[in-house]
C-alpha cells in the first residue's frame, strides 16, 4: 500500500542542472503516472498523471513517503487510497536514476483497477459456476472441440466412470473423448455421440445406458453442442436413473400381474409372476417360495438351483410355509444357525445363502393367509425398495384373491337361480348336453322333465309374492330329496322347473321319478302360518326318441307338460309326436297368416243366392287364403286359428273393405247392384269400434243403401239384450241387412229373438243335407218349423247347402224364400263371378 502524508511536502531547488532539464520535461509530460523518489522513498517529483492517479495536489504529494517497500527492477501491485476513500489498484515498477546529481529512483505506476476488477469478477463467476455445478444432482461436464474437460462438477467424477472410463479421465484437463474411444461398454457409444456433435452432424443426443458391470444401475446421457469453430463446446449431463428404471420395471411387472388378473388367470400363475417380480427386485435372490393357504397355492422361484435339488427344496419350503406359526413380526429373519436354517443350507449345498426371511402376507381372508420365503446370497439386510416389493406382492395378492372370489360368485350367480339356489337354465342346458354326449357314447337314454306348479298364480295373488317365493324354495328342497346325485334339477323361471335324468335304461324309470315328485307334493306346506297345498303338471321327453339336441328335448317336454295341464292337472304325460305335429301346423298357419294381408294372399269368392223363381237375389262372400307356402288353405284350417289368435279382427276389416271395393267396381262395370253377405266373427262383433268401422267403410264406398248384409251366429246374440239390441239397431240405421247364420244349431232364446232387428234366418246345412233322404223326418220337421218361425217373425228364410234337386223341391214346397248351395252355383273368384252375373242378367 502506498501511503503518502500530505503534510510533508518539500520544496525542491528550482534551479535544475543543465542535464536534468530534459529529464524533468520528459517526466512532467509523460502520460504515465511517474514519481521521482529519493533513496528513502520520499517523493521528490510527481507528474500530472500521478497527481490525477493519487487524487492530490502537487504540494500534498511531493515530500511524502511512498510507504511501500521499494524493490528496484520488480513490478508489484499496490492499492492507493485516495482522499475520497476510493481505492485504485496499480502496478508499480521502480528503476534507479540520477536526479539533480543525486541517486534517486523513478517509480512508474499504471492504473489496473478495471483489469483487476474484471479478473476478480471472472474468478467469482467461475467460483459461482463451480458451486452451481456442484450443487446440481446431475453430473455435468463441458468439453472443448478436442473433447478435453474444461469444467466439471463433483457428481461428474462419481458417475462418469460408470460409462466405462477411469476416474482421472473425467477430471478437468483430461481428454475425455479419447478415453471413451478406448473405453468399454457405453463409453464407446458416448464417444460416437460426442464426435457427431463436434462434427456438427447433430445438435443434441439423448439415451439411457446400463452402467458398466452392473445390471441395476442405469444412466441417462444427454449431450448438447453450442458455439462454433474453435469455440465449439459440448455439455454432457449424466443422471442416475436407476431408481426410476427400477420403478418402471416394478410398474411393468405390476401391470403384467394385473393383466393376468384381469384376464382371469389362475392364482398359481399369478403367484408365480409375483415371485418373478421380487426376483427382479433382488438380483442376488437364490430361492423364494410363496404359499397362499386359503387358495391352496404353492409356487417357488429359484436362480441356478440344480434340477434335482428343487423338488426336495420345494417340499421343505411348502411344509415350512403352510405349517409355520404366526410370527410376531411381519418380516422375520430366519436364523441360519437354527435347525430350519441349517436344513435350508443342506438342501442347496452348491449355493451360499447368507440371509433368509419369512414374510407374512395379509389378505382380506386372513391376517396370515400368505407366507413368503426369501433366501439371498449377499449378507445384506432387506432394503426399503425390497420391502416395498413385498408390499406390492401383498397388494396384488389381495386384488387377485378378490378377483378370484368375485369371479366365483359371478360364475355361481350366472349359473344358479338367486331364489332357490338351483341351477338356472344356462347350467341346466350345459348338464343336459353332457348327458346327451354320454348317452350317445353309452347307447343309453336321457329324460327331460318339464314341471309346472298348478295354480301357483293363485298363491301369489292371494298370499303375496313373498309367500310364493318361500313356497318355491320349499318345493325345490322336496324335489331334491327325490333325485339321484347325478340328476340335475333347475329352475326354468316363475313356477316352472326342469329336470334332466341322465343314463336311464327305460321310460318306466321316468314315470317312477314323476310319481315320486307328485308324492312329494301330497303333504301340505306350512309357511308363515299358512297351510298350502300345491300340485304339479309334468311333461317328459326322451333322448333320442323325442329329440337329439338340447332345444328339441326341452321343447318336447314343454309340449308334453302343457298337454298334461290341459288334460288333467297334477298329471304326467310323455311327449306325443302326432299331437305336436298338429300344434306345429297350427303355429305355422298362425305365422304365415299374420303376413297374409300385406302379401295380398287373401281373396274373396262369391256364391250366388236365388229366390223361388230362380232369379239372382244376392251373393255371399266366402274368404279364401292362397298361401305362397301352403297353397290354397281351407277356411276350416285357418279360421279357427285366426279366431284364437285375434287375427280375425284385422282380417274381418279387410273383408268388408275389399267387399266394398269389389261392389263399387261391379257397379262401375254396369252390373246390377245386389246384396252381398259377409260373415262376422264374434270377436269382431264384440269390438267396441265395430259399428264405427262399418260406418266408415260404407261412407267410403258411397254406394246405395242396402247392399251390405252381415251374417251373425246364434251364440253372438246371447249377450245383454239391451246392449245387443242397441248395437244391431245402429247397424240397421246404416242400411245394413242382418242375418242369423246356421240357425238351429245354437242356443238362441226364442223369447227375445223377436225383439232384435233381424232380417234373415239361414237354415244350417246340417238340416238341409238330409232332406231328400227317406229317414229324414226329423230334419224335415225342424226345417218346416224354422221356416214357419221366420215367416211369423217377419223374416226371410234362406236355406244354405242346397246340393240336389230333391232338396230344392222340398224347401220350395215348405215355403223357403231364398236358396244357396252347389245346386244353385259354386263359389267363384271375382272374374268368374262377373261372367256368371252377366249371364244371369
Amino acid at each position: 500500500m502506498i501511503n503518502l502524508a500530505s503534510n510533508q511536502a518539500v520544496l525542491l531547488d528550482p534551479t535544475p542542472y543543465p542535464d536534468q532539464r530534459s529529464l524533468q520535461t520528459i517526466v512532467a509530460n509523460n502520460v504515465n503516472a511517474l514519481l521521482v523518489l529519493d533513496m528513502t522513498g520520499t517523493v521528490l517529483f510527481a507528474n500530472n498523471a500521478a497527481l490525477r492517479l493519487f487524487g492530490r495536489r502537487a504540494e500534498q504529494l511531493q515530500g511524502s513517503l511512498l510507504g511501500f517497500p521499494i524493490q528496484p527492477g520488480l513490478t508489484v501491485d499496490a492499492e492507493i487510497v485516495r482522499p475520497d476513500q476510493s481505492v485504485v489498484i496499480v502496478d508499480l515498477r521502480v528503476e534507479p536514476i540520477e536526479w539533480y546529481g543525486s541517486p534517486a529512483m523513478l517509480a512508474v505506476l499504471h492504473d489496473i483497477t478495471e483489469r483487476k476488477q474484471a479478473e476478480q469478477l471472472l474468478i467469482e463467476t467461475q467460483q459461482l459456476l463451480h458451486s452451481a455445478l456442484d450443487a446440481l444432482p446431475s453430473a455435468i461436464a463441458i468439453l472443448d472441440r478436442y473433447g478435453k474437460v474444461l469444467a466439471a462438477n463433483v457428481r461428474w467424477l462419481q458417475l462418469g466412470p460408470l460409462l466405462g472410463v477411469d476416474t482421472f479421465d473425467c477430471a478437468v484437463g483430461a481428454v475425455f473423448l479419447a478415453a471413451c474411444q478406448l473405453g468399454r461398454g457405453p463409453a464407446v457409444v458416448v464417444a460416437a455421440a460426442i464426435e457427431q456433435l463436434l462434427a456438427s452432424a447433430q445438435e443434441r443426443y439423448e439415451s439411457e445406458v446400463a452402467a458398466v458391470d452392473s445390471t441395476r444401475r442405469w444412466l441417462s446421457v444427454r449431450a448438447v453442442r453450442f458455439g462454433a469453430g474453435s469455440r465449439v463446446r459440448v455439455v454432457i449431463v449424466l443422471e442416475d436413473v436407476s431408481a426410476r428404471h427400477q420403478a418402471d420395471q416394478i410398474a411393468l411387472a405390476r401391470r403384467r400381474v394385473l393383466e393376468l388378473i384381469a384376464r382371469q388367470y389362475d392364482l398359481r400363475t399369478i403367484a408365480r409372476e409375483l415371485l418373478q417380480l421380487i426376483g427382479e427386485q433382488m438380483p442376488d435372490l437364490v430361492y423364494a417360495a410363496y404359499a397362499i393357504r386359503s387358495a391352496g397355492v404353492f409356487v417357488s422361484y429359484h436362480h441356478e438351483i440344480l434340477h434335482d435339488d428343487q423338488p426336495h427344496l420345494d417340499r421343505w419350503a411348502e411344509q415350512i410355509l403352510t405349517m409355520s406359526p404366526y410370527p410376531r413380526q411381519r418380516i422375520a429373519e430366519l436364523p441360519l444357525d437354527s435347525p430350519v436354517g441349517q436344513r435350508l443350507q443342506e438342501l442347496i449345498p452348491l449355493h451360499i445363502v447368507n440371509r433368509a426371511w419369512i414374510a407374512v402376507v395379509r389378505t382380506n381372508r386372513d391376517q396370515a393367509d400368505g407366507w413368503l420365503l426369501l433366501c439371498r446370497r449377499n449378507d445384506t439386510p432387506l432394503t426399503i425398495d425390497e420391502k416395498q416389493a413385498i408390499d406390492q406382492i401383498e397388494q396384488l395378492t389381495i386384488i387377485a384373491l378378490e378377483q378370484h372370489t368375485t369371479l366365483h360368485k359371478l360364475a355361481y350367480q350366472a349359473h344358479h337361480d338367486a331364489l332357490t339356489g338351483l341351477p338356472n337354465r344356462l347350467l341346466f342346458e350345459d348338464r343336459l348336453q353332457q348327458a346327451i354326449d354320454l348317452a350317445r357314447r353309452n347307447n343309453s337314454l336321457v329324460a327331460v322333465l318339464f314341471i309346472d306348479l298348478d295354480r301357483f298364480k293363485h298363491v301369489n295373488d292371494t298370499l303375496g309374492h313373498a309367500i310364493g317365493d318361500l313356497l318355491l324354495i320349499q318345493v325345490a328342497r322336496r324335489f331334491e330329496l327325490c333325485l339321484r346325485a347325478t340328476d340335475t334339477l333347475a329352475r326354468h323361471g316363475g313356477d316352472e322347473f326342469l329336470l334332466v335324468l341322465p343314463d336311464i335304461t327305460s321310460p318306466q324309470h321316468v314315470a317312477t321319478v314323476a310319481r315320486r315328485l307328485h308324492e312329494a307334493l301330497d303333504h301340505p306346506f306350512f309357511i308363515n302360518g299358512h297351510e298350502i297345498f300345491v300340485s304339479a303338471s309334468i311333461g317328459a321327453s326322451l333322448y333320442p326318441i323325442d329329440g337329439s339336441d338340447v332345444v328339441s328335448l326341452q321343447r318336447a317336454a314343454d309340449i308334453a307338460m302343457y298337454r298334461a295341464k290341459h288334460t288333467l292337472r297334477n298329471s304326467f304325460q310323455f311327449f306325443d309326436a302326432t299331437i305336436t305335429n298338429a300344434s306345429l301346423e297350427q303355429l305355422q298357419i298362425e305365422t304365415l297368416l299374420r303376413r297374409s294381408i300385406e302379401r295380398n294372399e287373401l281373396v274373396l269368392y262369391y256364391q250366388p243366392k236365388v229366390d223361388r223363381s230362380g232369379n239372382l237375389a244376392g251373393l255371399e262372400a266366402l274368404l279364401r287364403w292362397n298361401s305362397a307356402e301352403l297353397g290354397m288353405v281351407s277356411p276350416v284350417r285357418f279360421i279357427p286359428v285366426a279366431e284364437e289368435t285375434g287375427l280375425i279382427i284385422p282380417i274381418g276389416i279387410w273383408v268388408l273393405t275389399e267387399l266394398a271395393r269389389q261392389v263399387r267396381e261391379w257397379q262401375r262395370q254396369g252390373l246390377p247392384l245386389v246384396p252381398v253377405a259377409a260373415n262376422v266373427s264374434a270377436l269382431q262383433f264384440a269390438h267396441v269400434d265395430f259399428v264405427r268401422q262399418v260406418a266408415d267403410i260404407l261412407a267410403q264406398a258411397a254406394l246405395p243403401a242396402g247392399w251390405l248384409e252381415l251374417e251373425l251366429t246364434e251364440t253372438m246374440l246371447m249377450g245383454q239384450i239391451e246392449d245387443l239390441r242397441r248395437q244391431l239397431t245402429e247397424l240397421r240405421r246404416l242400411g245394413v241387412t242382418l242375418a242369423i247364420d246356421d240357425f238351429g244349431t245354437g242356443y238362441s232364446s226364442l223369447s227375445y229373438l223377436h225383439l232384435l232387428p233381424i232380417n234373415i234366418l239361414k237354415i244350417d246345412r246340417s238340416f238341409v243335407m238330409r232332406l231328400d233322404q227317406s229317414d229324414a223326418t226329423v230334419e224335415r220337421s225342424i226345417t218346416n218349423a224354422i221356416i214357419a218361425l221366420g215367416h211369423h217373425l217377419g223374416m226371410q228364410v234362406v236355406a244354405e247347402g242346397v246340393e240336389t234337386e230333391g232338396q230344392f223341391q222340398i224347401l220350395l214346397s215348405a215355403g223357403c224364400d231364398l236358396f244357396q248351395g252347389y245346386y244353385i252355383g259354386r263359389p267363384l273368384p271375382p272374374d268368374e263371378t262377373v261372367a256368371w252375373l252377366r249371364r244371369k242378367v
